[in-house]
């Protein structure tokens, strides 16, 4: 199927070429329509680049999201084991100073 729609594109541009070079009658027509056809596939090769583009900023903002959650847990566990071992402190502080 693909080979058969490569074939195809080339046959169009052979035959476009041809056209273009022996100048026929509607020579003016199959140029605009050229034009016309170039314009459609330079806004979807645009349109291709804005969706990679949004996927990769969606992708990293994701990848951000989950890194900063797990830095966040790992900043509370380790606020929470200071704190433990500031409690421990004060109590051996206390156990000596009694």
């Amino acid at each position: 199927m693909i080979n058969l729609a490569f074939i195809l594109t080339l046959v169009l541009i052979g035959w476009t070429t041809s056209a273009f070079i022996s100048k026929g009658k509607h020579q003016s027509e199959i140029k605009e329509e050229v034009k016309t056809m170039l314009n459609s596939i330079m806004a979807f090769l645009n349109s291709l680049k804005n969706l990679f583009y949004l996927l990769v900023k969606d992708s990293i903002k994701s990848a951000a999201n989950e890194d900063l959650g797990m830095v966040r847990d790992n900043v509370i566990e380790i606020v929470k084991g200071n704190i433990s071992k500031i409690e421990n402190l004060e109590e051996n502080k206390e156990e000596k100073a009694a």
